[in-house]
C-alpha cells in the first residue's frame, strides 16, 4: 500500500476527512499498515503504546460490532488513558492502518474540525449503544 493509498484511506474516515491533505500525507507516512487474514486480530493497546486503528479494506468485529472500511477503532482510548482497549478480529481478509496515539491527538489539536467530527461520531456511538 503506497503513501497516496494510505492518505486516501485516512481521508475516507468521518474524522480525518476534515484534515488538510498535507497533514494527512504526513500522518500516512507514519501509519503502520497491517494485513490480516480472516481470524487475525489487532488491538489498540500494545506494550509500545496506544494506537487508533483505521479500517482500510475488509471487515473487523470488535465488541459484537462490525467495523468496515473508513471506520476508526480505539479513538476513545487515544483520548483517555482509562478507556478500555479495543481488540478486533478480521471477519474476512482486511487491511488496517495503525496511527499512534501521539499522532492522532496532534492532528485533533491542529484541526478543530476533526476534533468536532470525532465528538459527533462518539456521541452517535453512545446513542446507538443506549438503544
Amino acid at each position: 500500500m503506497d503513501l497516496l493509498e494510505r492518505a486516501r484511506a485516512l481521508a475516507a474516515t468521518d474524522v480525518l476527512g476534515e484534515v488538510a491533505a498535507p497533514t494527512l500525507i504526513a500522518l500516512a507516512e507514519r501509519a503502520a499498515v497491517v494485513e490480516l487474514e480472516g481470524g487475525g486480530a489487532v488491538t489498540t493497546r500494545r506494550p509500545d503504546g496506544v494506537v487508533v486503528i483505521v479500517v482500510v479494506h475488509g471487515a473487523l468485529e470488535a465488541g459484537g460490532r462490525r467495523a468496515g472500511a473508513g471506520e476508526l477503532l480505539g479513538a476513545a482510548g487515544a483520548l483517555h488513558a482509562d478507556a478500555p482497549a479495543v481488540t478486533a478480529t478480521a471477519i474476512e481478509p482486511a487491511v488496517v492502518l495503525e496511527v499512534t496515539q501521539d499522532d492522532f491527538v496532534d492532528v485533533l489539536a491542529e484541526h478543530p474540525a476533526a476534533a468536532r467530527a470525532l465528538a459527533r461520531a462518539m456521541a452517535r456511538a453512545l446513542r446507538e449503544a443506549r438503544r
